[in-house]
Parts: C-alpha cells; sequence; structure tokens
C-alpha cells in the first residue's frame, strides 16, 4: 500500500510537470539572414539615403567646377580681347614709327614741281569714289566765302620749315595732339606746296584719331587723297579712314576701304595691316 501512494505521486508530478512546459511560450525563430523583416527595411533605407546624398555632393562639385571653368574660360577671352587691342594698337604705332623713318629721308623744303594743289583731285576724270566725302561741298563752298588772310591759323612758332614740321610730328608721337595740330596747322598755312606737305596733313588727322574724335580725322585723311592724290601718304591715309569707320561702328564703310587699299595699294606697309585687320573685321 505503502509502494502504491509512492508511485501515484510520481505519476502526478509527471503529468504537472508536462503541463507547466505545455503553458511556456515558444521563442520566434530567426530567419536564416540573421535579422528581422523591419531591421533589413530599415538598412535598405540608410543606404539610399547615403546614396542620395553622395550624389548630391557630386552633383555640387561638378557645378562648381563649372563654374569656375567658365569663369576662367571669360577671363581669358577678355585678356585675348585686350591683347588683340594691344596688337593692333602696337602695330599702328609701329606704322607711326616707319613713316616717320622715311619722312626723315626726304630732302627738307623741297617743293612739288608740277602738280597742282586742287580741292577735289587732279584734273584726271578717272573716277575715285573713296575721295567723296558727304557733306564736304557745301563746307567748301562755305570756306571759299572767307577771307584768306582771316583764315589762315596765326601762328603759334617761331620755328618755321622742316623743322616746324619735324617739331609738330614730335608733338604727335609724344600725345600732345592740340599742340601739334597747331604746328602743322601753320607749316600748311606757310608751306601749301611743299613736299611734306601731304604728309602735315595726315599727320593733323592722326592728332583727331589720338584724340577719338574720329569723324573728324576721316574728313582730314580723306582731304589727303583728294588734294595730294598721288602722294606717298595716300595708303596710310586710306588705312587711318578704314580703321577710324571701325571704330564708329561703320563695317560697311571700313571693309570697303580697307579692300580699296589691299586692291589699289597691294605691297604697301598699310595694307599688310589692312589685310589682317580686315580679317578681324570679317571674322
Amino acid at each position: 500500500m505503502q509502494y502504491l501512494r509512492i508511485l501515484l505521486i510520481v505519476v502526478l508530478a509527471f503529468v504537472v510537470s508536462g503541463c507547466f512546459a505545455a503553458k511556456q511560450p515558444e521563442e520566434p525563430v530567426k530567419p536564416a539572414w540573421g535579422g528581422s523583416e523591419e531591421w533589413r527595411l530599415k538598412s535598405l533605407e540608410e543606404n539610399f539615403l547615403h546614396f542620395k546624398e553622395g550624389l548630391r555632393q557630386q552633383n555640387d562639385l561638378i557645378e562648381s567646377n563649372h563654374k569656375d571653368t567658365t569663369a576662367q574660360i571669360e577671363k581669358l577671352q577678355e585678356r585675348m580681347t585686350e591683347m588683340d587691342s594691344t596688337l593692333a594698337e602696337l602695330k599702328e604705332n609701329q606704322q607711326k614709327m616707319m613713316t616717320m623713318k622715311v619722312e626723315q629721308e626726304i630732302p627738307a623744303e623741297e617743293a612739288v614741281v608740277t602738280e597742282e594743289v586742287v580741292m577735289g583731285g587732279n584734273s584726271s576724270s578717272e573716277e575715285k569714289p573713296w575721295m567723296v566725302v558727304p557733306g564736304e561741298a557745301s563746307a567748301a563752298a562755305g570756306a571759299a566765302q572767307v577771307d584768306p588772310a582771316k583764315a589762315a591759323p596765326k601762328p603759334v612758332s617761331s620755328l618755321s620749315g622742316d623743322a616746324l614740321y619735324q617739331e609738330g610730328v614730335r608733338l604727335v608721337m609724344n600725345d600732345n595732339p592740340v599742340k601739334a595740330r597747331g604746328l602743322l596747322e601753320q607749316y600748311l598755312a606757310q608751306n601749301p606746296s611743299s613736299k611734306l606737305a601731304p604728309n602735315a596733313l595726315y599727320w593733323i588727322g592722326e592728332t583727331y584719331y589720338s584724340e577719338k574724335s574720329f569723324a573728324q580725322s576721316i574728313l582730314k585723311f580723306k582731304e589727303v587723297s583728294r588734294r595730294f592724290p598721288k602722294a606717298t601718304k595716300v595708303p596710310d591715309a586710306m588705312l587711318k579712314i578704314g580703321l577710324a569707320y571701325d571704330k564708329l561702328g561703320d563695317r560697311e564703310n571700313a571693309v570697303f576701304y580697307l579692300r580699296t587699299l589691299i586692291e589699289d595699294y597691294p605691297k604697301s606697309a598699310p595694307a599688310k595691316i589692312g589685310r589682317e585687320r580686315l580679317r578681324a573685321i570679317e571674322g
């Protein structure tokens, strides 16, 4: 009897322990990849955000480099424009120096023997449209009515002859256009038929050109070819007419005079400069 009680207690103990074990919650089985779905989605989202941030930074860097490159290109273009302008000025100054060198070889006070100084050109019937200056006819007619004694400029220097001319040119080269113009006009009044008369008239045009009075310089340069059509300064005057028209923004006339210079005086030094300027204007 005692043995039966012990056996019954043991059986009951096993039953109770089995029921208790059955009531314990089972632990969730972890996925084979080592994390939950929520963790995986969160990881993907973080990686995507990092990727977008990297793209944004890369795009900002590209835009910054593009702006820097564009700015550098613009600076280079500005420097090239300045260099072109400086080169053109240097060539003009070189032309002036060459002209002065040639003029120094001209005998002083040599008079023009046969050529007649005529307003409107020589007696040739050859058509020269580049000699015509709009509005000059009326100006010339008005000038004809003025008393020559009153129209003649008052002497501004005690110099005379070749010395007066050389001093005027020297002042042009030293950027003193007003005083230079006075001396050169005095020289023309005293020596209207000298060998240097067309040169003096040309340098008067240069004084206006240096003052950026391009319209007035055109009139003077055209007067060189009109009054002295056979003078050696005609090619130089035609070059400066073309350049002055270019400065005024009159591309059509600038091209016309430069082409005329090249066609009529192809081997001259001004024609060489004219070809370069014509290429620059026509692009």
